[in-house]
């Protein structure tokens, strides 16, 4: 897994465990937690809790059963997410730049 690779997911918003989690599932395709632990170097009380918001944010699928296993989403899905979230944001952001810069000029003396 190369140093490159994480860094470039923390620049997507990754933590770099997350980066570590999601890079070991695109590896292993489907895994046990204390698999993903040994191979992200995430200890594994921290995987479980790492696991459940990387599935929150869509980036993550839990196959309930016994045991349960960790997949990830495939990462042509996962950038697509990552790149309408971030144009949503630009767009509110703007919107909400915009708005406060008419408020200034219908404020000034």
């Amino acid at each position: 897994m190369s140093s490159n690779l994480i860094k470039n997911l923390q620049k997507l918003g990754f933590t770099e465990n997350e980066a570590k989690i999601y890079a070991v599932l695109v590896c292993l395709g489907q895994a046990r937690a204390s698999e993903i632990s040994r191979a992200a170097g995430v200890p594994r009380a921290k995987v479980y809790g790492i696991l459940r918001g990387m599935g929150k944010k869509g980036y993550v699928r839990i196959l309930e059963g016994d045991p349960i296993l960790f997949c990830c989403t495939r990462p042509e899905e996962m950038i697509t997410r990552i790149r309408a979230d971030f144009m949503r944001s630009l767009r509110e952001t703007s919107s909400g730049l915009n708005a406060l810069s008419a408020e200034g000029k219908m404020t000034a003396p």
